[in-house]
């Protein structure tokens, strides 16, 4: 069965909005976690250009962050785009290693391989 980033979208919703207060939501740019706001009465997770191994790697990002992470934009995270020298990218990589290891679990379970 192919994957649909609508059906991705409405199960986190259906999942996770009630408890959670956080939407799944396909951005034109770059991903970002933005806590809720003065505008927004709910969390939002926005992965890249409605791609769905971004969407998978964001909720990876979301799963993992905890309650009080989960008030900070990105999860008070540091990001740099494509382009890091090799001490940034090596500390990028610091923060990323677990986030792997939950794609390398998910592709052995076959839910969705990532490329």
């Amino acid at each position: 069965m192919p994957h649909k980033i609508e059906h991705l979208i409405e199960l986190f919703d259906t999942t996770f909005f009630e408890e959670f207060q956080t939407r799944l939501i396909k951005g034109d740019d770059e991903p970002i976690y933005l806590p809720a706001d003065a505008e927004h009465n709910y969390h939002r997770i926005i992965f890249a250009h409605g791609y769905y191994a971004s969407a998978m790697h964001e909720i990876a990002h979301w799963c993992v962050a905890g309650p009080k992470r989960r008030l900070l934009e990105d999860f008070g995270y540091w990001y740099e785009p494509d382009g890091r020298d090799e001490k940034t990218q090596a500390e990028f990589e610091k923060v990323e290693i677990r986030l792997k290891r939950m794609s390398g679990s998910y592709r052995k379970a076959r839910v969705f391989v990532f490329r």
